[in-house]
């Protein structure tokens, strides 16, 4: 069928009087404003001077595809609609990568070098230690999920809402093709339902040198936006990621993290607003609002803010993406303290919510999104919520219910009130449940009320096409780089500054370790030995954690950055820079630092700090000290030699020893003993 134009228009009501039955609104003295329509596989109906799209392709003018009409009666209709296999299709959140042609096209095998194995989902390697990703030689009697091209999500198992993740550097205009190619696949199905896209943060500036062409516009990290303490820089940091998003043809973030960070030595700290609750409150509250509006739109990108209840107080600092890290403690009695992000994210009309792995320990024996008791009579209705719930990302993380089989573990997260499962790809495990009796169909209904409510209101049932040639021209604008390396510059914190070095003069030379060189040399010029230099800057990974058995989500290192090389540290080596217990590597980072410092040339040392990190091991011999919450080298330099002073404050208290960290309450902020330095602890510049 011939590709029908986009259509956009503001056109004059119908004749006060002229009512069709079934699908007009009453009458109304104002004229409704028609939306921007756009249609490739159905038609475009008019009716009384106005436009809409034919989505059942029945030639008449249905009510959900009358967007005159209120909400809740749109999704009834289409609801009454759509048959049982259509309604589980929606409870699948899926993931897909790996199938983008190199002009966007939508390809039905996985392209070579592209992200992602088969059906997408995350693409661990094969050699991977940590076999929670895999789907095989899972000792939890996992079920491997089978791999699944896009027609056969979307056309065959009527997948509509699915993560998206594109190749590394693929261009926005790329990207945008891609996605209107797959909303071409749903727009031709029986009820045309469109596809929701969804992504987790993309934004993230890294810790290194920057990349020389961005594909979007380059931010601190979650933490590092807590550094800046300015709710206005966070709300703009939404606005301008949801006006990128959306280019792209992205309608959902899965995020922010509303997880308060009272146990230092999770490995996701980073992902995090830091250790103080009611900052992290305020601060949810604008990154929602930011992302979403005062209320969901067409502009909007809807937030799924994680992992209810709070994924902080972590036995031992584990990650429960591993078996041996899958409960939450609570020595402090301080559980309530965790929800108080959570009722922020509410009061700003989150669209989502997204339930952690873990088991709370005391509250249940399940883990998040198997427990009625934290879906159905904590978060819904004691707590009020009523927005889409999804699982992480949990198919080979079945805590509590590892005994149970796949089938009944998916009726379990059902009937805890979920509505969505993440990271799966095939509904037929809920499906038979719906046949067997087992799980109700007015369970599933409700669901469907709450997921189609969004889609809806996100404006995906009038024009879910984007403009490639727009995607190219808004994502990643000067405004847009400009905007996140300035927040990159306000994350920095300056810890110390040994008399008054820096700002550091420039035109000098310099020698870095850990540094891009091109950046530095915008400022001096660099040598290779620290003995013949003016300044040595070195950067430094944060604490790479040691797990039993190997296992780790987002591995153990801190990112780009580190410095020195692989050594076997002394026996008497215990805590490095580090809250590991002394591995070789974090070993290695602080023999280069003291090395550095015994040089006699004034040192300033950048740390990367995706969790708090133990200084003192080298403090004393150093000149000066950053911590850094992803910003990149060129902001990182810019602070240094002055052509920004810093401002950022710690979002979190930094420990003086591990004992003292050892000793700490997972789930209590701000009890280690005598802290190096606290939380808003931040250096200016004198003048």
């Amino acid at each position: 069928m011939k590709r029908i134009a986009v259509v956009t228009a503001t056109v004059a009501a119908a004749a006060a009087g002229l009512i069709w039955m079934l699908a007009s609104p009453p009458p109304s003295s104002a004229a409704p404003a028609q939306p921007k329509i756009e249609a490739r596989k159905a038609q475009v109906l008019h009716k009384d001077g106005l436009k809409f799209r034919d989505l059942n392709k029945n030639g008449t003018l249905d009510r959900y595809e009358d967007w005159r009409l209120p909400l809740d009666q749109r999704v009834a209709d289409l609801l009454s609609k759509m048959t049982t296999e259509e309604k589980v299709g929606l409870m699948i959140h899926s993931s897909l990568a790996g199938f983008t042609g190199p002009n966007g096209e939508v390809l039905g095998l996985p392209a070579a070098g592209g992200r992602g194995a088969p059906g997408g989902g995350r693409g661990a390697a094969a050699g991977s230690a940590n076999r929670s990703f895999q789907g095989r030689n899972n000792p939890n009697s996992v079920e491997p999920m089978g791999s699944a091209n896009p027609s056969e999500l979307i056309v065959d198992r009527n997948v509509r809402w699915i993560l998206v993740r594109p190749n590394a550097g693929e261009a926005p205009e790329v990207t945008a093709r891609f996605h209107n190619g797959l909303q071409e696949m749903a727009e031709a199905s029986r009820l045309g339902i469109p596809l929701v896209f969804s992504t987790d943060p993309r934004h993230g500036a890294g810790r290194g040198a920057a990349n020389a062409k961005p594909v979007i516009s380059q931010w601190p990290d979650q933490l590092g936006l807590a550094a800046a303490r300015d709710p206005e820089l966070v709300r703009q940091f939404g606005e301008i990621a949801a006006k990128e998003l959306r280019a792209l043809g992205i309608q959902v973030l899965l995020g922010p993290m509303a997880d308060t960070t009272t146990e230092p030595r999770w490995n996701r700290i980073s992902g995090t607003f830091g250790e103080d609750a009611n900052l992290n409150a305020t601060l949810i509250k604008a990154i929602v609002e930011g992302f979403q509006g005062k209320q969901l739109g067409p502009d909007s990108v809807m937030t799924v803010t994680k992992h209810f209840p709070g994924d902080g107080p972590v036995k031992d600092g584990y990650d429960p993406h591993n078996s041996y890290g899958k409960w939450t403690i609570y020595p402090g009695n301080n559980f309530d303290y965790h929800l108080i992000p959570f009722r922020a994210a509410f009061e700003a009309g989150t669209g989502g919510i997204m339930g952690g792995y873990f088991i709370p320990v005391g509250k249940d024996t399940l883990g998040i999104n198997f427990s009625k008791a934290m879906i159905t009579n904590l978060l819904r209705e004691k707590m009020g919520f009523h927005g889409v719930v999804v699982t992480d990302w949990l198919r080979n993380m079945p805590w509590g219910v590892e005994k149970l089989s796949e089938k009944d573990r998916q009726k379990t997260i059902v009937l805890a009130g979920v509505d969505q499962i993440g990271g799966d790809n095939d509904p037929k495990f809920i499906l038979a449940s719906v046949k067997d009796g087992s799980i109700p169909m007015a369970v599933i209904d409700a669901s469907m009320r709450r997921i189609l409510r969004p889609m809806f209101q996100l404006g995906m049932f009038e024009d879910p096409y984007v403009d490639p040639e727009s995607a190219k021209s808004t994502v990643a604008g000067d405004k847009f780089l400009e905007a996140g390396y300035l927040a990159q510059v306000k994350s920095t914190v300056l810890l110390k500054n040994a008399n008054n070095l820096l700002p550091a003069a420039a035109g000098k030379k310099i020698y870095v370790e850990g540094i891009g060189r091109e950046a530095a040399a915008r400022y001096g010029t660099v040598v290779d030995d620290p003995k013949s230099a003016d300044l040595a800057i070195i950067r430094v990974a944060s604490p790479a954690t040691t797990y039993p058995y190997g296992g780790a989500f987002a591995g153990g290192g801190g990112g780009r950055g580190g410095a020195g090389t692989q050594e076997t540290p002394p026996p008497t080596a215990t805590y490095g820079v580090t809250l590991a217990y002394g591995n070789a590597a974090n070993w290695s980072v602080l023999a280069s630092i003291k090395k550095l410092a015994a040089s006699g040339t004034p040192t300033v040392v950048v740390v990367n700090m995706d969790k708090p990190v133990i200084l003192t091991e080298f403090i004393e011999s150093v000149a000066a000290v950053f911590g850094a919450f992803g910003a990149g080298d060129a902001a990182v330099l810019d602070v240094v030699f002055g052509k920004h002073a810093p401002s950022g404050k710690l979002p979190f208290d930094l420990p003086s020893d591990m004992p003292s960290v050892m000793a700490q309450a997972a789930d209590v902020p701000f009890d280690m003993d005598d802290p190096l330095f606290k939380f808003g602890f931040g250096l200016g510049y004198g003048k």
